[in-house]
């Protein structure tokens, strides 16, 4: 879609395709605190040895498919591919934190990007209450990689903004649309089987997290 003029700074929408990424887009599509920004949302395929790339990028296309036909709000949708498929004998499934690759690849983005003034990123109430100091000093690493691949582009460096800070997880999918929700994904260990769409583990940590709240038939 075309990109909104404006004079206000535009928004980088890091998407995953998750429940607290697709709040962050939501809010970002609704909220007149945002509508007036133009807004590029960004989906980086990540392949790794958990293996979500395939189920995200169908629920990347479902969600914004629905917010490209029901919201009045243009959007440019950019993405990128960030593989590391050649480590899997690493045991750390998650090399490096996801957290980590989507500040590398905003602040290359912003670098090219003048216009861009602030980065959305998805932590909610949930991360902040129980994740603890090791969630907030990984949340201040992936900071600080974003500020070092700007820093011989920029001298402004654009602002992180967490859109759904004050929201639960279960929060986030009370407000979201019926069919957003429907499309969203949060397993971590996606069950692929022929001919069927991906079905969710019901036994990684992001499953557990929210089997209370989401009837996915885990």
């Amino acid at each position: 879609m075309e990109e909104t003029k404006s004079n206000k700074p535009t928004i980088l929408c890091m998407y995953s395709g998750g429940i607290d990424s697709t709040g962050v887009l939501h809010q970002l599509m609704t909220n007149e605190k945002y509508i007036e920004h133009p807004l590029i949302v960004h989906h980086i395929h990540i392949f790794n040895r958990e293996n979500r790339a395939k189920a995200e990028s169908s629920a990347v296309k479902a969600v914004l498919t629905y917010y490209q036909k029901n919201v009045d709000r243009k959007f440019l949708v950019t993405e990128s591919t960030f593989n590391t498929m050649g480590f899997a004998p690493l045991k750390s499934v998650r090399f490096p934190f996801d957290m980590d690759v989507c500040a590398f690849f905003s602040g290359n983005i912003c670098a090219a990007r003048k216009d861009i003034g602030m980065v959305a990123m998805g932590r909610t109430k949930t991360d902040v209450d129980s994740g603890g100091d090791n969630f907030m000093l990984r949340m201040k690493r992936a900071q600080a990689i974003f500020k070092s691949v700007l820093s011989l582009e920029r001298k402004d460096i654009p602002e992180y903004i967490f859109p759904v800070v004050d929201f639960t997880k279960k929060e986030i999918w009370e407000f979201l649309p019926e069919e957003v929700r429907t499309n969203t994904w949060w397993c971590r260990r996606p069950i692929y089987e022929e001919g069927k769409a991906p079905k969710a583990c019901g036994k990684c940590p992001t499953c557990k997290a929210v089997k209370d709240f989401v009837d996915a038939g885990i």
